[in-house]
């Protein structure tokens, strides 16, 4: 290429870099009638854009139609202007001298010409007539180069004399009369034997005598005679006349003479092509010479490749672009068309015919279709082996020249990537001659399987050779397609200048426009020669396969990468439709380059603000046409999202930009608004583009490419692409909802991607979660670079976690921040700048991960500055300069004296940076002496060199040190770069050398340029690393879109995106149609989020949906309003089945619909509060809420109202609420509720309630409150009364509890609704008849149970028992489990204090007592009525109706007992001998209780609950009479095990307050505990031993638990229950003593054992101790030493008496100790030595210590020390007691007589102990002297008492046992003698 010459293309020089050569046999399936040409100049329009050639019909033959759909008859050509790159391997239109100026001289490029090949394996057909059938030896079909001799050795002479001459004569006889022929006797010569060559029939016609006049002729300088040569010669052409031998090489000689020349076609084709000379070339020559080298292209029997092919598209090639005939370079941009597509177009019939070859031979398939199908389809799986060591020769090859970024050299680096001997000279190699194949006669379809079998050893060996044949002709025309496709693509390379590129007319712009529109046109048209599995390239070093594409790929992107971001409109146009035809076509082949083009240019676009509008505008339109396609979005975000290789989120970046772009505010006019919708309507119907398929090229001929400036335009473009990018995010969407409906069968979409099916069927589920883990790893690792660049430890810390950063060690750490881009760099800078140890160590490795090696000083401190961003604090510049230095030095040891050299220089660097290039700074900046004079003597003294400074000063000043990503900052967003600001003179020269000059214009050009360098060195980076075979997998590996389920996780990274742009679009525009595509989108964003139940992203867009709808703001609600409001209804149709929580959004709108329309019937505004203005309360502070409602309420009331108010909404709109189809659409959404699963019904019925009670918390306590929602959970309840059980009951926990709620509220007309509406469905429940073993009618009616038990109000109150009574007289006979809860109501109301409730509620408890008490036994619910009356009976307000209901409750025994239904009743009449099974007709269901447990035991455990808990004393009294008496009347049918029940659960319970003082504690007061002690539980107590009595042969085994209780009783400290218990104990035996057995003595006397050592006051003996060695003595812990322990301490303080009830027990205790009884006691008290004391209990003063002994009495006397004391008083009583009761039991002679001898003489050692105790205690003088000083007592304690009268009562009884003669005492005499005498 001439340097000089850059304004012109250069011409196509076919011979300085031919193909290399090629042999092939047939050229199609089937013959193609020749081209005609006219022979005079067609009538062709200067003005047309599109032009049609019509050829001369000069062929009488008529045409064959070739049965394939796409091929091109050559009768007539309809073409347009088309553009081309350049066609050979090397030349993009050499460079010429201007032609204009040069004059007439012809001027070619001489080349050697490359020999021919003539395949004749079939004759050649004139048209008229049959030639003679001439068939050669098969030509070899190597394709190396070899000499003319072999090729033509075998020819043999053709005699075939053409029928028809009469045009061959005319031209040579017009050619022979010219003058030009009279001069020339050559010439004449020449004519003359040609014409008697045709003349003479007895000799065939001589291809060579014919052509020879006719070459001559077109090298004379006349026109008419050029025109007719040249018109002869296509004729000829056409007839395939040319690709005979000479007739005349009869003999080896003449062979050998004929090879050492070009054969006849090339020099045929030669000879045309010569008359073009330049731009000065006659109009008409032109037109010949086009119409002639069409001929020769299109020639479907003799097909002309390589050297020649070129050649002539070539030629064709420089008329349109030198030819100054406008007309004439739209018939060259035609032709030029035509042929292009005319080569692609046999390579497919070509490959349509080799797969119905493999088709029909299966066995040779296999291998070819796996190599050649992986190779393709190896890119979106894994490469075929083949095809990648191809590729590896062509890219190790290739990338060695362009390595070298520099900007100057890029050219050359261009020009020389592309010279190198790579693939392209591997498959095409130089020289490669022009080759002719033949269409042959006899050739057919495949045979039939028949003909196969017929002879199946030959007919194979016939059809290898065949199809070997066939294959290598194949390869021929593939390399053609390649021939002529990379030729385009250098030629579309040519870099051209700013002024260039102004100029569309320029030969330049219209080379490189053709050559991109041919590109395109062929990708638009051929895409099946790039993609098909067959399409591959045979090397012809070594018989290698590559495909196609694989081939075809670096000039296809190298192309793209120059063009893609040109600044000129035309050229990025088509740029963008290659692109977009890439994307659509080969995305699985150019997986990284696509990356490389979206990332780097058309993305990058989108961000700049500088950008032109034509930029977005075309890829906004490439960016519709990808969201119309969802396999292509699914495969972007699975490849480039879910890659971590990736360089970005392709497809979340292309939703983000559309989002920002769509939600831009813009400000136009709704006029301008309506104007785009017409303009948009208008747009499809405008015709067919040139980038549609099939299309014809636009017009690029001087005259037809000059476009005026188009006129301002009316809309502003911004608001063009805003409208657009919402078009591409609604179709989006739409595009996932059609993705995600699909069912994909197995291997969906496989077809396109052959060689993989069967891998997808296998893997697809593995292949959907790599996916997804593959995308979750990527969103952590942004997770924790988006939390660096907050804050920098935290996300250290992230990445650490995630594993993304291999170690804590500061060497990883730099490691993962040097090779991250997207680290903030200033946050980076901050973080590696601090001065902590260990920032300082990461710093440290972060700068020794760099290499300064061989570096000048200022590139590496930019290097090392574009690292991060240097931080402006002083001390972390100095720190990072310091590294620096230390580093650079390390690389560069005699760059300097030291490393101080470097810091200091380097330090002064930055200063002059920011000196020189800050804005901030004023006045006088650094100049150079300035910056000299600063860095003297920093060498180690010396000073560096003074040039050397300058130079750094200059470079500096001119080049600032900037973030190369804060430079591209600045320029997307157009902010001009700072530059120092210059004198007065500098900024008046700028502003002179701007004039006339578009500098934006001019700046974005270079930008676009830079771009262009940028994305090209990207690409060749990727080809270098796909060199790699390591890392070649993993960036060419294509992840196909499989499986629906990709699209859930695609919309959940989106989908904010998806919301900002809708919804920005909507908040600003009034225009309807925009409106409704909005919601369109909203609608399909719901569908998406509700598919894949993406609950967050499904709440936001209901939610916006909902808040579009502006029911809250009824005066500004307009149409737009209404068309929200529709989709929203629509979607609760739709996806009901899906909305779950978002219900509530949906239905809350539907309440303010309701609203609104009873607005607009004239509902007054005040009495409909709005519903999205309540305050949902907690549970907790309904109460309160209920005030602070009423308050609001009030505040809001004198808010006057105007006079039209009633227009507080738009009459319009309102009328639309109202419409018909709104109504049904609202009634619909209830009414489908009954084809919701159990699922959404719940959701749907959550979401009711909620909104509901928002309504009836929004109208307080409004008279007429808003109930739509209640009413419509009672609607939805009928709708869904089919229901299965299981979902009812589902189903009525959530309508339960809102029932709940809604009844207990403060507003009463909100609680008579629901609680009617309740009593309504339960009417209608009970309809349905309830099976035995269900409860749903006792779950159902529990909200009337619920607001009985916690409403305030008694209108309420009384509401509900009306309710239940009008179910009971209705339903009643359907009632079953429903019993329960009806029980339940009435005993909540038998606890009220309003009479009247009490009441209603026992009059129709009694009601059912009487009329359905044997339903209720049946339906199980006794138990719950028993309970019923219990209630009654404990109500202490109405004792009349108390005491009715304990009567009622007594006669139910008897009624049980008489009622059939009742198992005991059978029992009870027909005896024990009878048993039931217990289960009889009309009981309910089988049950675990026994049939005591179901009937007996409610009863009696109901007096329990009475006696234990009736506050009434009259009440309790029956209560304990009718419990003992049922029990003496009815326990003898009671088996043991009910009676141990019973023992357990009722009648010991009845003294469980004796227990501990815990449950004494528990009595409302003292009085009545009192009061309870002394008579209930006192004749409870004696009843127990009447019922002992009366069933002792049944309760005998229960004498332990007898005994017990009454020592529980004996051991209390009150002394009135512990003298009952001693009495009952000596009732129980003198009743019993008859029946009692030894073993029961046994246990009576044990019961005594354990009596006496409980009351012995064990702790006299320590108690002193304990108070002297102990200042604060706890009763809980005594000495250990005496084994004694207070085992029930009470926690309850003591209190002071008499105000409590335990005067009469101190009383006692110390009148026992100083023996005067506080009762009348037996005759065993005597006299004592103690004065006696009142009985009145002490003062508080008493307690206090004496004068004398403060110092160490005062601590020792403590409340907890008295209670100690008391115990032990207590004990002592006791002991007494004790002492008493068996001296008046064992006197009855009938115990004395019945207890035997042992046991009696076990109860004298009783009193012998108590005796020896006492005695000892009384000895002890000290000792209770010490006690008594300790505050024990008022005068020293004595046991005499307890002494004599044990002694007393031992002596006695002992000798009366002595005296006594009968058998048993007598035996028993001696134990009787050692206890008397010891």
């Amino acid at each position: 290429m001439s340097e000089g010459d850059g304004d012109r293309p250069n011409e196509l020089n076919p011979d300085q870099n031919a193909p290399d050569g090629l042999s092939g046999d047939d050229a199609g399936e089937a013959e193609e009638p020749p081209a005609r040409l006219e022979a005079d100049k067609p009538n062709l329009s200067a003005e047309s854009g599109w032009t049609e050639i019509t050829m001369p019909d000069s062929h009488p033959q008529k045409p064959e139609v070739d049965d394939h759909p796409t091929a091109k008859s050559p009768q007539r050509l309809t073409t347009a202007p088309d553009p081309f790159l350049s066609l050979n391997g090397e030349s993009e239109v050499a460079n010429e001298p201007d032609r204009s100026t040069e004059g007439p001289a012809k001027t070619q490029i001489p080349a050697p010409s490359p020999s021919i090949r003539v395949s004749k394996d079939l004759p050649l057909t004139p048209p008229e007539h049959d030639l003679p059938e001439q068939r050669a030896s098969p030509t070899p079909t190597a394709l190396e180069p070899r000499p003319r001799a072999k090729s033509t050795s075998t020819s043999t002479s053709v005699s075939a004399p053409i029928s028809s001459t009469v045009f061959v004569v005319t031209a040579l006889e017009t050619i022979g009369s010219s003058k030009e022929a009279r001069k020339s006797k050559d010439l004449q010569e020449a004519v003359q034997a040609a014409l008697a060559n045709i003349k003479d029939e007895n000799q065939g016609v001589d291809p060579e005598t014919i052509f020879r006049p006719l070459q001559l002729a077109s090298k004379t300088f006349s026109i008419p005679l050029e025109v007719t040569a040249l018109d002869c010669i296509g004729k000829l052409i056409s007839y395939s006349y040319f690709a005979f031998p000479s007739a005349e090489a009869s003999s080896a000689q003449d062979a050998e003479n004929a090879l050492q020349q070009p054969p006849l076609i090339e020099r045929a084709i030669e000879t045309i092509c010569d008359c073009f000379e330049n731009e000065a070339t006659p109009i008409e020559i032109q037109q010949q010479i086009v119409k002639s080298l069409l001929a020769a292209v299109l020639n479907d029997k003799i097909v002309v490749h390589g050297a020649g092919l070129l050649k002539a598209v070539r030629q064709i090639y420089n008329i349109f672009i030198y030819s100054k005939s406008s007309q004439n370079q739209q018939v060259a941009q035609g032709s030029l068309t035509q042929m292009v597509a005319t080569v692609f177009d046999r390579v497919r019939v070509r490959l349509d015919l080799k797969e119905a070859r493999q088709r029909r031979s299966p066995h040779s398939r296999s291998d070819e279709d796996l190599s050649a199908g992986a190779s393709i389809a190896g890119d979106h799986e894994q490469s075929g082996g083949d095809g990648e060591e191809g590729q590896k020769d062509f890219h190790s090859e290739a990338v060695s020249n362009i390595t070298a970024p520099k900007e100057k050299q890029e050219k050359m680096t261009l020009q020389s990537f592309e010279n190198t001997k790579n693939l392209d000279d591997a498959v095409v190699a130089e020289n490669a001659p022009t080759m002719v194949t033949r269409a042959r006669k006899d050739r057919k379809l495949p045979r039939s399987t028949s003909s196969v079998l017929s002879r199946p050893g030959q007919h194979d060996e016939q059809e290898d050779i065949d199809a070997s044949a066939e294959d290598e002709e194949d390869d021929i025309y593939i390399k053609d397609a390649f021939l002529v496709f990379r030729s385009l693509c250098k030629l579309s390379q040519k870099i051209l200048t700013h002024e260039q590129q102004q100029d569309l007319k320029s030969q330049n712009m219209r080379s490189k426009l053709l050559s991109l529109h041919l590109i395109h046109h062929l990708l638009n048209n051929h895409i099946s020669v790039f993609i098909s599995p067959l399409s591959s390239i045979r090397s012809g070093s070594d018989g290698e396969t590559n495909p196609f594409m694989q081939v075809a790929k670096p000039h296809l992107c190298l192309s793209l990468s120059r063009n893609a971001s040109s600044s000129v409109a035309r050229v990025y146009e088509v740029c963008c439709e290659i692109f977009w035809l890439c994307l659509k076509h080969l995305r699985v082949m150019l997986k990284k380059e696509l990356e490389v083009f979206l990332k780097e240019v058309y993305l990058s676009v989108l961000e700049k603000k500088s950008a032109p509008v034509f930029q977005k505008q075309h890829f906004m339109d490439v960016l519709e046409r990808l969201s119309a396609d969802p396999r292509a979005l699914v495969e972007i975000y699975l490849n480039y999202d879910c890659d971590r290789a990736a360089l970005d989120n392709m497809y979340q970046g292309i939703i983000e930009h559309l989002a920002r772009i769509c939600s831009s505010p813009i400000n136009v006019t709704p006029v301008q608004q309506v104007q785009y919708q017409e303009q948009h309507i208008r747009m499809p119907s405008a015709g067919s583009e040139w980038h549609q398929k099939g299309a014809l090229l636009p017009g690029l001929s001087t005259a037809s490419i000059a476009v005026a400036n188009p006129p301002p335009a009316a809309l502003p473009s911004e608001y063009i692409l805003k409208q657009q990018s919402l078009e591409c995010l609604i179709e989006i969407l739409h595009s996932l909802d059609n993705w995600s409906k699909q069912s994909l069968t197995d291997g969906a979409g496989a077809g396109r991607y052959p060689g993989s099916r069967g891998s997808y069927e296998d893997s697809r589920e593995s292949l959907d979660n790599g996916t997804e883990k593959v995308k979750q790893r990527k969103t952590a690792l942004n997770e924790g670079i988006r939390q660096f660049n907050f804050k920098p430890k935290r996300g250290i810390k992230t990445l650490l976690a995630e594993g993304f950063i291999k170690s804590d060690s500061a060497e990883d750490i730099a490691r993962f921040l040097i090779g991250n881009d997207r680290l903030d760099k200033a946050v980076l800078g901050d973080f590696l700048g601090e001065g902590d140890e260990r920032n300082i160590a990461i710093m440290h490795a972060f700068v020794d991960a760099m290499d300064f090696a061989r570096r000048r000083f200022v590139d590496a401190l930019r290097q090392f500055l574009q690292s991060f961003r240097l931080p402006g604090e002083a001390q972390k510049i100095d720190r990072f300069m310091l590294k620096f230095a230390e580093r650079y030095l390390t690389g560069n040891p005699n760059a300097f004296a030291n490393a101080d050299t470097a810091y200091v220089l380097a330090y002064s660097v930055i200063m002059l940076n920011t000196d020189q290039h800050s804005t901030k700074l004023k006045g006088r900046r650094m100049t150079v002496d300035d910056f000299i004079k600063n860095n003297r003597g920093i060498n180690d003294g010396q000073d560096l060199p003074a040039e050397y400074l300058a130079g750094i000063f200059d470079e500096i000043a001119h080049n600032e040190i900037v973030l190369a990503s804060e430079r591209e900052h600045a320029a997307d967003l157009g902010i001009p770069i700072s530059m120092p600001t210059g004198g007065l003179a500098s900024r008046a020269g700028q502003v002179l050398a701007s004039v006339g000059r578009d500098v934006q214009k001019e700046k974005y050009a270079q930008a676009s340029e830079e771009m262009a360098n940028k994305t090209e060195q990207l690409y060749r980076s990727l080809i270098r690393a796909q060199k790699r075979s390591v890392v070649r997998e993993e960036l060419s590996r294509f992840i196909p879109a499989s499986s629906v389920k990709h699209v859930g996780p695609m919309f959940n990274v989106t989908w904010m995106s998806f919301l900002s742009g809708i919804s920005g679009q909507i908040q600003v525009t009034q225009n309807i149609d925009i409106i409704k595509q909005c919601m369109e989108g909203l609608k399909l964003a719901i569908r998406i989020s509700c598919r894949f139940d993406l609950e967050i992203p499904r709440e936001a867009f209901v939610t916006a949906l909902a808040k579009f709808t502006n029911l809250g703001n009824l005066k500004e609600m307009m149409a737009k309003n209404l068309e929200a409001l529709k989709v929203l209804l629509e979607i609760a149709l739709s996806e009901g089945e899906l909305l779950k929580g978002s219900w509530r959004e949906i239905l809350t709108c539907v309440s303010m619909l309701d609203r609104l329309q009873l607005l607009s019937g004239g509902v007054d505004e005040d009495a409909l509060p709005d519903v999205t203005r309540a305050r949902i309360p907690l549970p907790s502070n309904i109460g309160e809420a209920g005030r602070s409602r009423k308050s609001m309420q009030s505040v809001r009331r004198p808010r006057p109202r105007s006079a039209n108010s009633h227009t507080s909404y738009r009459s319009e709109v309102a009328m639309e609420t109202r419409s018909t189809d709104m109504v049904r659409g609202i009634d619909r959404i209830f009414t489908n509720t009954a084809k919701l699963s159990s699922e959404a019904i719940l959701g749907f019925v959550r979401a009711l309630s909620d909104v509901s009670w928002q309504e009836i918390q929004s109208s307080g306590d409004s008279d007429s409150p808003r109930t739509y929602s209640l009413q419509k959970l009672v609607e939805i309840s009928y709708y869904n009364m089919t229901r299965v059980r299981i979902e009812w009951t589902k189903i009525w926990e959530v309508l339960g509890e809102h029932f709940n709620k809604v009844g207990c509220h403060t507003n009463t007309a909100v609680v008579f609704f629901a609680l009617d509406s309740l009593r309504q469905l339960s009417m209608r429940f009970m309809e349905i008849e309830e099976l035995p073993g269900f409860k749903f009618q006792k779950d159902f009616l529990k909200p009337f149970e619920h607001v009985m038990a916690n409403s305030n109000v008694v209108t309420v109150k009384d509401m509900v028992l009306r309710c239940l009574i009008q179910m009971i007289q209705a339903r009643g006979e359907n009632i079953r489990s429903g019993w329960k809860t009806m029980f339940g109501v009435f005993t909540v109301a038998a606890r009220e204090k309003y009479e009247g409730i009490v009441t209603l509620a026992f009059d129709y408890t009694n009601q059912i007592y009487n009329t359905r008490f044997g339903v209720v036994i049946t339906q199980g619910a006794f138990a719950d009525l028993i309970v019923c009356l219990t209630e009654f009976a404990k109500n202490l307000k109405f004792q009349k109706k108390s005491l009715q209901a304990i009567e009622t409750l007594k006669s139910t025994v008897p009624k049980m007992l008489q009622t059939p239904e009742c198992p005991l009743s059978q029992r009870h009449d027909r005896g024990r001998n009878q048993t039931s099974n217990g289960i009889t007709p009309g009981i309910k269901q089988p049950t675990p209780q026994s049939e005591e447990e179901q009937f007996w035991y409610p009863v009696l455990i109901a007096y329990q609950d009475i006696l234990m808990t009736g506050e009434d004393l009259e009440v309790r009294s029956r209560a304990l009479t009718y419990l003992f008496e049922t029990l003496i009347k009815y326990g003898g049918d009671f088996p043991r095990d009910f009676w141990d029940v019973l023992w357990r659960q009722v009648l010991y319970p009845i003294f469980v307050v004796l227990q501990s003082k815990s449950e004494m504690s528990k009595a409302p007061n003292h009085e009545e505990l009192s009061v309870w002690l002394s008579t209930t539980m006192i004749q409870a107590l004696r009843n127990m031993i009447t019922l002992f009595t009366h069933y002792f042969d049944s309760l005998e085994h229960m004498l332990d638990r007898f005994l017990d209780l009454l020592t529980l009783c004996i051991c209390q400290e009150n002394d009135t229950i512990a003298r009952i218990g001693s009495n009952c104990l000596q009732q129980l035996i003198l009743q019993n003593v008859t029946k009692f057995r030894p073993d029961h003595w046994a246990r009576i006397v044990g019961a005594f054992v354990g009596l006496f050592d409980r009351t012995t006051a064990y702790e006299l003996f320590s108690a002193s101790a304990t108070m002297s060695h102990a200042r604060t003595p706890s009763i809980a812990d005594p000495s250990p030493s005496n084994g004694l322990a207070i085992t029930e301490p009470s926690s309850q303080p003591v209190t002071t008496p008499p105000t409590n009830g335990a005067s009469p027990q101190l009383s006692s205790t110390e009148a026992s100790l100083s023996s005067i009884p506080a009762h009348p006691t037996p005759p065993i008290t005597t006299n004592s030595t103690i004065p006696p004391t009142p009985t009145v209990a002490p003062e508080l003063e008493d307690y206090r210590p004496s004068q004398v002994d403060t110092q160490t009495q005062a601590p020792v006397v403590t409340v907890a020390r008295r209670r100690f004391f008391n115990r032990i008083i207590t004990n002592c009583v006791l002991q007494l007691l004790m002492i008493e009761t068996v001296a008046e039991l064992f006197s009855n002679d009938s115990v004395y007589a019945s207890i035997p001898s042992p046991e009696l003489l076990r109860v004298m050692s009783l009193l012998r102990k108590s005796y020896h105790f006492a005695k000892k205690f009384n000895a002890d003088k000290e000792l209770r002297m010490q006690l008594w000083r300790q505050g024990f007592m008022k005068q020293p304690p004595n046991l005499l008492k307890q002494e004599s009268g044990s002694a007393n009562t031992y002596v006695s009884i002992l000798l009366r046992m002595y005296h006594d003669e009968g058998e048993e005492k007598r035996e028993s005499r001696r134990q009787t003698e050692d206890a008397l005498i010891p």
